[in-house]
């Protein structure tokens, strides 16, 4: 009797953790990873251009409707952060005050930020900008997960930051908090 309630505990388990992950703003992915390694870390992301990954062009639209095109935007910083994020997500509002400190402090050094919001709602998207003091380009098709730049760059859970050269290499993946500002204050020096 014991056993078969604990496998039914288990099974139980298994499938809230299985809801939470799928759709979600999955927070198994807040560990920072070392520096870009390539296709294998994440196959849907990059076009391989020998030793470098080249990050994927694509054009959104910004706040207030104009079309951008993202690798014009890259190459004119020294270093770009795109960044994966939506309204609703808990770990992307903790990471906010992590970007905007980076971009007060390295935005006249050469740093450039592009956001990408996968939220559905208008009214969200922009009222979270607004409400955050979000400075940086914010773009979105407001298709959320079904997003095609997403899917594009394999995003499965968010926040989730690359940083981009200005040449379009991408240069880290995933870093977030201490671990994202030492890179960027490396790099950009």
């Amino acid at each position: 009797m014991k056993k078969s309630n604990t496998v039914a505990a288990i099974a139980v388990v298994a499938s809230i953790t299985l809801s939470f992950t799928i759709g979600s703003c999955d927070t198994s992915s807040n560990r920072p990873r070392k520096e870009y390694q390539g296709r294998e870390d994440n196959p849907g992301l990059t076009e391989d251009r020998g030793d470098n990954m080249a990050a994927l062009d694509f054009n959104l639209n910004d706040i207030d409707g104009n079309n951008v095109n993202f690798m014009s935007e890259v190459s004119k910083n020294k270093l770009t952060i795109l960044d994966f994020w939506a309204s609703w997500c808990r770990p992307c509002m903790d990471e906010m005050p992590n970007m905007i400190n980076i971009y007060n402090k390295y935005s006249d050094k050469g740093l450039g930020i592009v956001g990408v919001s996968l939220d559905e709602r208008e009214h969200d998207w922009k009222g979270t900008i607004k409400s955050k003091g979000l400075k940086w380009l914010q773009l979105s098709d407001l298709q959320g997960w079904d997003s095609p730049v997403a899917k594009k760059y394999g995003v499965q859970s968010i926040p989730h930051i690359i940083v981009i050269d200005q040449k379009g290499n991408i240069i880290a993946d995933n870093l977030r908090g201490a671990s994202l500002e030492e890179f960027i204050s490396r790099k950009i020096e």
